[in-house]
């Protein structure tokens, strides 16, 4: 790897700080470690000498500013090729990125769970989000059958026989009318239009157990209750098909957040649909 060597006592000194790699009589330090020594007079390294070394890799800036405050909250970190694996009352996987990027579900779960991202943005402000997997699970098992229906748009609706749809659809006293994702829940070869993608995620909620709403007025695909509609609801949904803006996702984080609910990501391993949860954190 390429580093920054440091021989002697100081080698001795700066390890048992927990800087570096130790290579015989001396310290190997990478560059953001350098850097952070440097600024703090730990040792006689001149900060810009070692800054120039450090600015030829493209990352350089958002690997150092992350790795200069995870230090200055006291944690204890060891360089890896992607990410710091940082220690204080407990151990854990921070990746460093830069906040104009965009990520992937697979890239999310790909990573050893759970794992905190850490996000730099155009001002060099850092926010730190949590990423585990999650399993949701409700206690909601209802068995619908509907009559004669009309398809209109985006949703189906029922003129006769609407008395007993649980928690699907919305009565409205004359008629009730159900969104397209339930009307093929509920019937499997209604011919209505569906985003397969989105669809497989509502289905695989709903038969956890789950009762899924539509989540537009917090900007995701759903809302999600674990036993009834009485009480709030715990999730919020956003299907990712593409790699998304950290804008989008930081924009879901802290909506959800506000509203005291859990954001997932659902994503798809082959046939199976995989849910992340992603919250903020102050490490």
């Amino acid at each position: 790897m390429s580093c920054i060597e440091i021989c002697g006592k100081s080698a001795d000194k700066l390890q048992s700080k927990g800087f570096g790699v130790r290579r015989g009589n001396c310290l190997c330090l990478h560059h953001e470690e350098a850097l952070y020594i440097a600024e703090k007079g730990i040792a006689d390294l001149d900060f810009e000498e070692v800054f120039l070394k450090a600015s030829k890799s493209g990352d350089f800036d958002v690997r150092f500013l992350v790795y200069r405050d995870l230090r200055s909250r006291g944690y204890v970190i060891k360089v890896k090729r992607d990410h710091f694996q940082a220690r204080k009352s407990y151990s854990m996987k921070f990746y460093p990125i830069n906040g104009s990027s965009r990520i992937s579900h697979e890239t999310l779960r790909a990573r050893d769970l759970p794992h905190i991202m850490a996000v730099v943005d155009e001002e060099g402000d850092i926010t730190y989000y949590l990423v585990d997997s999650a399993d949701p699970a409700g206690e909601v098992r209802e068995r619908v059958t509907i009559g004669e229906y009309k398809v209109a748009g985006s949703r189906v609706f029922l003129l006769k026989n609407f008395e007993h749809l649980g928690t699907f659809g919305k009565n409205e006293g004359v008629f009730a009318h159900l969104s397209n994702n339930e009307a093929r829940y509920i019937i499997k070869d209604i011919p209505v239009e569906i985003d397969s993608d989105t669809y497989r995620v509502y289905q695989d909620l709903r038969d956890r157990g789950l009762i899924v709403k539509s989540g537009f007025k917090y900007g995701t695909h759903f809302r999600v209750y674990v036993k009834s509609l009485e009480e709030h609801s715990k999730y919020l949904v956003q299907v990712m098909k593409n790699a998304v803006h950290l804008e989008e996702l930081s924009r879901g984080v802290r909506v959800a957040h506000g509203v005291r609910k859990e954001l997932l990501l659902a994503g798809f391993d082959g046939d199976r649909v995989v849910y992340l949860s992603v919250s903020w954190i102050r490490p």
